[in-house]
């Protein structure tokens, strides 16, 4: 009975030995997989993560060249926005960007280059007329901590001298020669290191200009005048509130300019920007049809009465007074006219005789050879409707003397001996005058009056050079004073950052743009880094 017992038991005893066993396989199953599935969820995880930083590292780097692209839409702007950047971090400025890209754009200044190199110096200020340099004030001494300000234009006519260490050039040294001949062996047509430069005639666009110039509606309530190139016979006034652009190019008077009032003049594109955005929107919205320009700057050439006429006659309504930059007159390297290049105010020299123009000669006193017009070969003033100057001072000024001529309208017409360049400051209204580019009136003269007690608010810069027949300028002087040759700084290189700010990793677009003060440039490098 026992037997039969043990043998109904052991059907039950193996049954209980297979129990756990499908848990186990399953385990086995389980970890095998996972020796596969965990893996492949990792790269998985890797790879989208991967693709995912790739995408915002994409995305952030096509930010940052963008935020290089904007800055570098308005190269001049961009000029003036950074022109005072160091060479350090610590220095840099800040510029704007476009909204809503979480990016900022720095730049800093690694280099500089300026207008001429030393030996390519012409003289900063030369007269014609013996006796004339009896105006001319003593040279600077400088300190001997700057041996390169010693010998150059007095701190009396080049403030920047002393307050920014900015020179004003040298006076051409043979001023004081009682041979008038002297300077003409000196003088070149093209501007050369230690010579005097004595520029022919450009071409002018033959073409009667209007001279009340063209209004312009630039939308929003903004007005702008318009001035083109040619030939202008009457009297161009200046006086009113509404800005004033002359379009790049030479221009030629046979009367007076005159700016007073609230006048401001902007001559040509360039370093300062006028009233419209460019030479080529301002040709095709004034609506005049023969309308044209070429290169940038202006030339402002004056025959027969012409001349610069800026004073303060006009009472300022806004109390903003004139303004004039005439921004350096450049054409393509590859155009024979660039040897007239920086050219900013000029005179047509001689005399009419006849169907010739011939040379202006006071026997020991002045002489001043007879301009010609470029061309291949030079050609005869008269054939292009060119007129000499017939402002002819031949009294030379004294020391702090200047000599100024009160504009009258027509009929009237100025006396012989009015200056051609004739700036006369008589009360407080501000006055801003840049001219960078050179200014050549042989035989006429160059007066800047400034009244007593009327030198706050007045920034003169004639700072391409002058050569005139006789130059005086009155015991108050602007309170700011620039006359002469200024090597000022034309080129800058610029290291421009522009760095994502909410990203990670950092994405930063580094460029080195070398920029002219006219608008040019070139990008040297362009690097995208990410981390």
């Amino acid at each position: 009975m026992k037997r039969q017992l043990r043998h109904l038991r052991q059907p039950t005893q193996v049954k209980g030995r297979d129990e756990g066993s499908t848990l186990i396989l399953c385990l086995v199953v389980i970890i095998i997989g996972a020796f596969f599935v965990l893996p492949m969820m990792t790269y998985i995880m890797t790879v989208n993560q991967a693709s995912r930083l790739r995408i915002e590292s994409a995305n952030s780097s096509e930010v940052v060249r963008g935020g290089l692209r904007s800055v570098l839409y308005d190269p001049a702007g961009l000029y003036q926005a950074c022109a005072n950047s160091g060479a350090s971090d610590a220095s840099a400025i800040n510029l704007a960007v476009p909204p809503g890209l979480a990016i900022t754009t720095k730049c800093t200044t690694t280099a500089i280059a300026s207008q001429w190199v030393p030996t390519d110096l012409r003289w900063a200020l030369a007269t014609t007329m013996v006796g004339a340099s009896a105006a001319i004030p003593p040279p600077y001494v400088a300190p001997p901590s700057r041996p390169d300000l010693d010998g150059t234009i007095s701190a009396q006519w080049c403030t920047s001298a002393v307050t920014d260490s900015l020179p004003c050039g040298r006076t051409y040294p043979n001023n004081a020669s009682t041979d008038p001949m002297t300077w003409v062996a000196d003088a070149t047509t093209t501007s050369t290191g230690s010579k005097i430069f004595l520029p022919y005639v450009p071409p002018v666009i033959d073409t009667p200009a209007f001279a009340g110039g063209y209004d312009l509606d630039l939308g929003g309530g903004q007005k702008c005048k318009i001035f083109f190139p040619g030939r202008y016979t009457d009297n161009v006034v200046i006086t009113g509130t509404t800005p004033v652009y002359f379009v790049s190019g030479v221009y030629y008077f046979e009367k007076a300019v005159r700016l007073s009032g609230d006048a401001q003049v902007v001559v040509g594109a360039g370093a300062v920007d006028g009233c419209v955005d460019s030479d080529a929107i301002a040709v095709a919205d004034a609506g005049y049809a023969d309308a044209t320009s070429n290169g940038v700057g202006g030339t402002f050439v004056f025959g027969a009465q012409g001349r610069l006429v800026i004073d303060t006659t006009t009472a300022s309504t806004t109390g903003s007074g004139v303004s004039l930059t005439i921004n350096r007159r450049l054409v393509d390297p590859t155009d024979p006219e660039n040897i007239m290049n920086n050219v900013a105010i000029m005179s047509v020299n001689g005399v009419a005789a006849g169907a010739v123009t011939i040379d202006y000669d006071v026997p020991g006193k002045i002489h001043v050879p007879a301009s010609k017009v470029f061309s291949t070969p030079p050609v005869e003033p008269l054939n292009q409707n060119f007129h000499a100057s017939t402002l002819l001072p031949i009294t030379p000024g004294t020391l702090d003397t200047a000599f100024p001529c009160a504009w009258a309208p027509a009929p009237a017409v100025p006396a012989p001996t009015c200056p051609i360049v004739d700036v006369n400051l008589t009360t407080t209204a501000p006055v801003t005058i840049n001219v960078p580019g050179y200014t050549s009136v042989p035989q006429g003269g160059f007066s800047l009056y400034t009244g007593p007690g009327m030198t706050a608010n007045k920034k003169i810069s004639f700072g391409g050079g002058i050569l005139t027949g006789t130059v005086g300028v009155s015991a108050d002087k602007p309170a700011s004073l620039q006359l002469g040759l200024l090597n000022s700084v034309v080129q800058k290189t610029f290291k421009i950052v522009s760095q994502t700010t909410n990203t990670s990793p950092r994405v930063t677009a580094t460029a080195l743009v070398q920029v002219n003060q006219t608008g040019g440039y070139a990008i040297n490098s362009w690097v995208t880094s990410i981390g």
